[in-house]
């Protein structure tokens, strides 16, 4: 029995690398719309293995070790590829560096985070988490083919997977005002990209990327702050 609940939150991940690997051959036969709709989906089954393995006490170093590579490839490969077969192939070598930056910065972000990974969520990121940032970019082609009928330039959110803001997306409704406010807000936004999609993805990741960019630079969500402030209050 132990085995099976130890097993459960990795089913989550191979559907989640499998999504991403789904993904790879939409791009290549060029259903890239199609590819934007599995790197959702890769994060709805990235954001179910990590919830899984909380509820079942079943947080391991292997878990987190596959995790990551299936991450790579739904939120880092998927991405650099896209990039690289909508906006830069012309550009030959050079179009290869440009798309190479969201599988570079991506696996680096992921190795960092490997190598402090706890079973506590952490405060923030640095850089834009791995997920958010195929996202970002996957809604943005998304956003502009659904109003524009073109892929737009997604050259424009490259600059944003070196940002580092919070990482926190829990909901909960017992932790104060401010916590149920997030919660409810997070709720409305996942309706509507159910129901909108295309429309309202990207402009809810610019919301996420923009609010938690300012939470950094006042320095709301650091540590550091927090201690200030309960001194202070003594």
């Amino acid at each position: 029995m132990r085995l099976k609940r130890i097993f459960i939150p990795s089913i989550f991940t191979i559907l989640n690398m499998f999504s991403g690997f789904l993904a790879i051959l939409q791009v290549y036969h060029g259903r890239y719309i199609t590819a934007v709709m599995l790197i959702i989906t890769a994060m709805i089954f990235d954001t179910l293995d990590g919830v899984t393995a909380r509820i079942l006490h079943q947080q391991t170093e292997f878990g987190i070790e596959f995790d990551s590579l299936a991450d790579i490839i739904s939120f880092c490969v998927v991405p650099s590829l896209l990039v690289n077969a909508l906006f830069v192939d012309e550009l030959g070598f050079i179009g290869g560096v440009i798309s190479f930056f969201p599988l570079l910065f991506g696996g680096v972000r992921l190795a960092r985070f490997n190598l402090t990974a706890t079973a506590e969520k952490k405060a923030y990121f640095t850089g834009l988490p791995v997920p958010a940032m195929a996202a970002t970019i996957g809604s943005y082609i998304w956003f502009n083919q659904t109003l524009f009928g073109n892929y737009g330039d997604p050259k424009v959110a490259l600059p944003l997977v070196i940002i580092r803001f919070s990482a926190k997306f829990r909901i909960a409704f017992h932790s104060g005002p401010l916590e149920m406010l997030k919660s409810l807000l997070m709720i409305t936004f996942i309706v509507l990209a159910i129901v909108f999609r295309g429309y309202v993805i990207f402009p809810i990741m610019g919301i996420f990327i923009i609010t938690n960019l300012l939470a950094w630079i006042v320095g709301y969500e650091e540590p550091r702050v927090h201690f200030l402030l309960r001194r202070r209050g003594r």
